[in-house]
């Protein structure tokens, strides 16, 4: 079979359902992360490994806690967007791509709530910065 003929072909079985993956790869990138730091939490602040924001580095109470729960949420999300992935197929590939955003940026914006509650109950700066 030519080269062009194998190409087109391809791209054909792309266009059919070869692409549906990305809500499943996403999802499970997103679940072997929240457990690797479930399991191997970042033991002090560092800019390498864990969740970092300034507020997450400026206190090391802080710090585990916006990486425990960053990490339940990204294990909790990575399943809601891996069964995604399995309902919404490869027609809707952009939806599931959008999804994932959404999923992370939800995991950033609720742990960084929760960082500024602690704050607020240890009578931080009412800024929302610590």
């Amino acid at each position: 079979m030519p080269m062009y003929e194998t190409f087109l072909l391809s791209a054909r079985n792309n266009e059919k359902g070869d692409d549906d993956m990305a809500g499943l790869v996403g999802g499970g990138l997103m679940i072997i992360a929240g457990i690797l730091i479930k399991l191997f939490p970042p033991e002090s602040i560092n800019s390498v490994y864990g969740y970092r924001t300034r507020r997450s580095m400026s206190d090391q109470r802080l710090w585990d806690e916006a990486n425990r729960y960053s990490a339940s949420l990204m294990i909790l999300s990575g399943q809601v967007i891996a069964g995604m992935g399995l309902l919404l197929r490869s027609n809707l590939i952009i939806l599931q791509l959008i999804l994932l955003l959404a999923a992370c940026v939800i995991t950033f914006m609720l742990t960084e709530k929760r960082l500024k509650n602690m704050t607020y109950s240890q009578g931080g700066d009412r800024s929302g910065r610590s």
